[in-house]
């Protein structure tokens, strides 16, 4: 299959886990709300959140098993690329049996921080350690997982998710009809499934691969190979670190002066920016390993051209789908939990997808640094003012007590960092800054300004109950005939014929 049609067929196979995950999840997320109840939804939400500080980890590894077996298969080195995951495998074992350690040695100091019932004590103990095993569980699967993504094997990932997406929502099902604690079970449940990943993608990965050979792990190890992954993953854990810290540290300090609840909304805001964020990773899951293997190849024209093609497909797609929905957030939630809307809810929402639509912005160019592995320098600048945030959020609300106003200090700082992006890669790899704004800016923006003007128009000309299944469609429908005449250029509607050509035959 030629580059051009793998990159179609991967990205609808993503749109459309996408769609039906994002489905799944907002129907799973009120029922789960519903049989956990807002104080034990909350501290699940927060128990789960502490140990994810180090769940970052996990996705570090993935990335840089994913980059640099795209780079091997790029170069063309079996041999090596054999040894590369081999290394990653033993990598993550190693990773993960120290973190699961340090998580057991901080139980204690960690719940005692945490503001929950002593009657409900106990319980969240528990939790912890259920959620320890599911973090253990994510970090032997993820080599698996990123040899997929290297091998540009979305469709398999695909319908992996999706099955995924429906056992949680059965499970969920279950749980409702269950006279037991449903915290405690919630958390059995939960490991199951990420069970049930582990051995499909093990499994499928033995068979299909013949770089994944489970009994020459250990006889393929090698300190070049194990240097390369360890010198690449400490700057990426760093990084995706200090985002999962200032998020979950956010959720912290709303703890220590609020209390459980409004972790409940910020747990259902997070769960909904994680749910719709699929969207963004299908085209970065279809697109990424071409970028890797063109950088592998010494092809940097190309590495450029697609990481700013990137750039304006994923801003492109996320304005088309979440400008309706902040406009529409209100109602949106009100139906979606069933009037049981926490306070902050609406505003942790809008100000996460906004700040997600200014990062993903010049995310190709995060990308196209990943490609070339010279990532220290930009991981110490780029991710410094994000980690700082927390200093910031904490001062607002220990001052001000103003939780809006740590929201649009989020926003302010998501915009800043993904613009400083453009000269920092100019002085990198060379990109021409003018034709970046170009190619992406001068496209997009007016998309978006099209798509508030329009959602804001039809929300205040249209009265009627579940106003939002009229204004979110026909916005969005707007938005793509909008995109198709005047975002994407001559040469990728052409581009985009000849492959639906090509695939009806």
């Amino acid at each position: 299959m030629d580059p051009s049609k793998r990159i179609f067929v991967n990205t609808i196979a993503q749109y459309t886990k996408s769609f039906i995950n994002v489905c799944l999840s907002l129907y799973t997320v009120p029922l789960i709300l519903k049989a956990l109840g807002d104080s034990d939804y909350g501290i699940y939400s927060l128990i789960a959140g502490v140990v994810a500080l180090l769940a970052f980890v996990t996705n570090a590894l993935v990335v840089t098993t994913q980059r640099n077996i795209s780079f091997c298969l790029g170069v063309g080195d079996r041999e090596r690329t054999r040894r590369m995951f081999s290394n990653s495998v033993l990598l993550h074992l190693a990773v993960g049996a120290l973190l699961s350690i340090v998580i057991i040695a901080v139980k204690v100091p960690v719940m005692s921080l945490l503001v929950i019932e002593d009657s409900r004590m106990d319980v969240a103990m528990t939790v912890y350690v259920m959620s320890l095993l599911m973090l253990f569980v994510s970090f032997i699967t993820a080599p698996f997982k990123a040899l997929l993504i290297a091998h540009e094997n979305i469709v398999f990932i695909s319908v992996i998710e999706v099955l995924d997406g429906v056992l949680k929502l059965v499970l969920t099902l279950i749980l409702l009809d269950m006279d037991v604690d449903r915290l405690l079970i919630y958390s059995y449940m939960m490991i199951g499934v990420f069970s049930f990943e582990f051995l499909v993608y093990t499994l499928y990965s033995v068979f299909k691969y013949e770089e994944c050979r489970i009994l020459k792990i250990f006889s393929d190890f090698d300190k070049e190979s194990l240097k390369t992954l360890g010198d690449f993953a400490g700057w990426t854990t760093l990084g995706m670190g200090v985002i999962v810290g200032r998020n979950q540290g956010l959720s912290i300090l709303f703890n220590r002066l609020f209390g459980t609840v409004i972790n409940a909304a910020y747990g259902i805001a997070t769960h909904l920016y994680a749910a719709v964020s699929f969207i963004s990773s299908s085209v970065l899951n279809a697109m990424n390993p071409q970028i890797m293997q063109a950088e592998g190849q010494s092809d940097r024209k190309k590495m450029i051209e697609l990481s700013e093609k990137e750039s304006k497909l994923v801003v492109g797609l996320m304005s088309l789908c979440f400008v309706p929905l902040i406009v529409e957030m209100e109602s949106v939630l009100n139906v979606w939990l069933r009037g049981d809307v926490p306070e902050y809810t609406v505003l942790f929402c809008k100000c996460l997808l906004w700040g997600f639509i200014f990062d993903q912005s010049t995310f190709g160019l995060h990308t196209a640094n990943q490609a070339t592995g010279q990532i220290r320098d930009y991981t110490i600048i780029m991710y410094t003012p994000k980690l700082l945030f927390l200093i910031v959020a904490w001062a607002i609300l220990k001052y001000c007590g103003s939780v809006p106003a740590v929201m649009y200090t989020y926003i302010g700082i998501e915009l800043i960092m993904a613009l400083v992006r453009l000269p920092y890669m100019h002085k990198t790899i060379g990109i021409d800054v003018p034709h970046f704004i170009r190619y992406v800016f001068l496209r997009i923006i007016p998309l978006i300004l099209l798509m508030l003007a329009v959602s804001n128009l039809l929300k205040y000309c249209i009265d009627m109950n579940l106003r939002f299944i009229v204004t979110i469609p026909v916005s969005v429908i707007i938005g793509v005939l909008y995109s198709w005449f005047c975002v994407l250029n001559r040469e990728e509607r052409t581009g985009l014929l000849n492959m639906f050509a090509k695939n009806k035959k």
